[in-house]
């Protein structure tokens, strides 16, 4: 008897230790593919580049004050680190990478603490769940270059907001005082990125902070100061005074309507169209996903030994899968990778498992305000999507984190349960295999480009010296052959150039030339050459004089060359042909190539200017 009771204390060491070893190969395989996913889009960073909406984005950051007319600010926001990254456009992108996922980050750090109690789940375990739960925010990768733009600082502004609302608290503390400043700041940042994401934003604030009972008219006074008073200081930075900049908003607005019509304007805004349309193949993913991540999360919960292990063995294979797949092992999965509800199934899962472990007794032990927060957090993928001219369920899913934090609310009684944590890492781990699915869509199929982008050989700087990236070879051979091109007819880093091909702003930025009226002016539209007309007459005459021409006679998207007239030039007999160039396979989305051209004024400065001035007269 002895002997057997000395043989209970080693027994019950050895089940603690596999415990302990079950927990730790989880959080272990978490840490190191988070890593890995971070690695590999910071590495694809450096490659490729679109010649369309990318190349305006890097435009209109670049030289912002250049342009006197916007609906979005965002280049103003990103201009000082364009600045201070020496217009770098792989750093660029790799810095707007790197700020989404920390902000994320820290919402699903916060946000754990907020719903689950710091006692819940150990402060190692809470960081490496948190920010495997953050890699959710890189799906916009999936559908957008990763160059900062009006919706990458939209999904910040909501990921800064969201972290004030968690952080928000009728009590007068640092945390509190904090949250009331950051909603303050997210809703300015969302303005600057889309006036339309800024409103829905404000309506949803308001509604949480009611509904939860976290509303106080005192501390409500933080955020409503920070917002009006970041606004001023951008109206007077900007244009210098608020009138000037409410006039940018206005002529901003009417050349949009101009472009597109009010009524298409009006859907754009109102973003009403929710239509799914999943495919078989579709569906069959979803139910399938779903059905994965559940068995997976009851495994994690189990506390019988064969199946445990057998979880233990799902989550090393789902880390092997996630690391191979990043670094370019992905057989097969192209076609599933397109499917924007990739992420959908997590959610979903969470949910289903939230009600096989608590049935609907555990949904009626939330409290109203957690309730309130997994409805808040429900509807930010439509504030996120509005204004963009997508389709809700084609777009709204690159803000799939806060679905998956929404249903993460709904799983809170599981705090009590000390396998929480293991339960998270399931979730977690899931969210990241289909995360790095996701976001191959980009990488083997570029918006806009030839070819997956690991096979890109091209290396070469684009825009400034030092700003370095790995093209296709017939992108990287059709930009050298421009810059070379305009440098032998004399075309100077800095010059005017209108650009009448109504798709190849990247052509200008290459060139190194200043796009003159809009960072892009788009063609394609009834009214583009309209808005075109009007956008050059903001600008000054001794701008228009000097302003060398790219053109695409018969292009899908030209813009007319009759539209020079409006600054008292002639297409035929003012502007000399330099060169003649073939835009490659895949440029502005078009399988064909195009002829383009470069054309140099020839009247003399003055004589171009007496006539720019003229016409704007006679047009008066």
């Amino acid at each position: 008897m002895i002997g057997a009771n000395a043989r209970v204390p080693e027994i019950t060491r050895k089940i603690t230790n596999n415990t302990a070893l079950a927990q730790a190969i989880p959080l272990v395989a978490s840490s190191i593919v988070t890593a890995v996913i971070l690695g590999s889009v910071l590495k694809y960073s450096r490659y490729g580049i679109d010649l369309k909406d990318e190349s305006f984005y890097l435009i209109w950051m670049s030289n912002p004050f250049d342009y006197p007319v916007s609906i979005s600010q965002f280049g103003f926001i990103y201009h000082p680190l364009f600045k201070l990254l020496g217009g770098r456009v792989a750093v660029l992108r790799q810095a707007n990478i790197l700020i989404t996922w920390s902000l994320a980050w820290v919402l699903s750090n916060v946000f754990l603490v907020s719903m689950y109690g710091r006692q819940a789940v150990t402060a190692t375990r809470r960081l490496v769940i948190s920010g495997s739960i953050a890699t959710a925010s890189l799906a916009f990768l999936a559908t957008l270059p990763s160059t900062p733009s009006y919706n990458s600082l939209a999904m910040q502004a909501l990921l800064v907001a969201t972290i004030g609302w968690l952080l928000a608290d009728k009590k007068v503390s640092l945390a509190s005082i904090s949250g009331w400043v950051m909603i303050g700041i997210g809703g300015w940042l969302a303005f600057m990125a889309k006036p339309s994401t800024a409103a829905a934003l404000a309506v949803t604030s308001a509604v949480y902070l009611i509904a939860s009972g976290k509303l106080s008219y005192r501390l409500l006074l933080i955020p409503l100061v920070m917002v009006t008073g970041l606004l001023l200081c951008s109206a007077l930075f900007i244009d210098g005074s608020i009138t000037a900049f409410v006039n940018r908003l206005r002529v901003g607005m009417q050349l949009a309507e101009l472009m597109e019509g009010p009524n298409s304007l009006a859907a754009r805004v109102a973003q009403v169209d929710y239509r799914i349309g999943l495919r078989a193949s579709s569906k069959v993913i979803l139910i399938v996903t779903t059905a994965l991540i559940s068995i997976h999360a009851f495994l994690s919960l189990s506390r019988v030994k064969i199946m445990a292990l057998s979880g233990v063995g799902l989550t090393i294979l789902l880390a092997i899968a996630s690391v191979a797949i990043a670094c370019g092992y992905s057989p097969g999965i192209a076609g599933v990778s397109r499917f924007a509800g990739l992420l959908v199934p997590v959610p979903i899962a969470t949910i289903l498992v939230g009600f096989v472990l608590f049935r609907v007794k555990g949904f009626l032990q939330l409290t109203r305000p957690q309730w309130v927060c997994a409805l808040s957090f429900l509807v930010l993928p439509n504030v996120y999507t509005l204004g963009t001219g997508n389709r809700f369920w084609m777009f709204a899913p690159n803000a799939a984190l806060f679905w998956i934090l929404s249903a993460l609310v709904l799983i809170s009684p599981a705090a009590r349960n000390s396998l929480l944590a293991s339960l998270l890492l399931s979730l977690a781990l899931a969210v990241q295999l289909l995360t790095v699915i996701r976001i191959q869509n980009p990488i083997e199929a570029p918006y806009s480009q030839p070819q997956p982008l690991r096979t890109n050989d091209y290396v070469m700087d684009i825009g400034r010296p030092g700003s370095t990236l790995i093209l296709s070879r017939s992108f990287g051979q059709y930009f050298a052959e421009a810059i070379e091109l305009t440098k032998r007819g004399g075309f100077r880093s800095g010059s005017p150039m209108i650009d009448l091909t109504g798709q190849s702003p990247g052509l200008l930025y290459a060139v190194g030339a200043k796009s003159t009226g809009l960072p892009w002016i788009i063609g394609g539209y009834t009214g583009s050459d309209i808005v075109a007309v009007k956008s050059l007459k903001t600008v000054p005459c001794a701008e228009l004089a000097a302003a060398w021409l790219l053109s695409e006679p018969g292009g899908p998207q030209e813009i007319s060359p009759t539209i020079v007239s409006s600054f008292g030039a002639n297409f035929t007999t003012d502007f000399e042909i330099v060169g003649t160039i073939s835009t490659p396979e895949g440029a502005g989305g078009y399988k064909l190539g195009r002829l383009q051209q470069f054309l140099k004024p020839i009247r003399p400065a003055e004589a171009a200017i007496a006539a720019c001035v003229a016409e704007r007269a006679s047009a008066n």
